[in-house]
């Protein structure tokens, strides 16, 4: 089970052992909306939000957005620190895991969301950015991520495993040189909405989890 004080690559490890039960359990959900948009078009490119409580006392939101091929999915596990702020962690199997700094959700929502409701605020984040595009630096430990609606800095825990995320940027902010990255990374984003996948699959490949021995 995550604690409040697990470090950044701590928090990944401990959901990295939850994710076969997190993919288990989303067996049904997944095929349900896979039936819905069969019938009903106008859930593509429509972010859906799963919240699930694993055995292991883990809490989940699994982001979704359907496309014309292929649902594209996000699994983040969150939690509350001992100052009681709201952290999360986007999960990817065989790729780069992001842990999301109270900092970045909290420099979110003075831009885009001021309720009071942190848990309103951290559904909000990532149902409107489930999307990453990443770029790093290949003489320094600096990340930087692009999403739908900014720009968020960070460095590596574990080069190219886990990356913390610290400091969230609205593109209004961009300095030029930002803004050609910020171009690069909405490209990548883009292109990872693309069917790239298993033939007859509706997930993408590294949204899938590891198969079994």
């Amino acid at each position: 089970m995550i604690a409040q004080t697990h470090s950044p690559e701590q928090v990944v490890r401990e959901a990295l052992r939850d994710l076969p039960a997190m993919w288990n359990k989303m067996k049904d959900p997944i095929a349900r909306l896979q039936r819905r948009m069969r019938v009903d078009k106008s859930l593509r490119m429509e972010p859906q939000l799963f919240g699930y409580r694993s055995h292991a006392g883990n809490n989940w939101l699994i982001a979704i957005l359907p496309t014309k091929k292929v649902l594209n999915i996000a699994p983040f596990v969150w939690y509350r620190g001992t100052d009681g702020y709201y952290r999360a962690a986007r999960i990817v199997q065989d790729g780069v895991c992001y842990h999301i700094s109270h900092h970045v959700l909290e420099q979110y929502a003075k831009r885009f969301n001021r309720t009071g409701d942190g848990f309103v605020r951290l559904k909000e984040f990532i149902r409107e950015n489930m999307s990453f595009g990443t770029e790093y630096n290949l003489d320094g430990n600096d990340v930087r991520v692009g999403i739908t609606q900014g720009y968020i800095i960070g460095t590596w825990v574990v080069p190219h495993q886990v990356a913390q995320l610290i400091t969230f940027v609205d593109h209004g902010k961009l300095h030029t040189d930002q803004l050609e990255q910020m171009d690069r990374l909405d490209q990548q984003r883009a292109e990872s909405l693309r069917p790239a996948r298993i033939p007859g699959s509706h997930v993408k490949p590294w949204d899938l989890p590891r198969p079994s021995a």
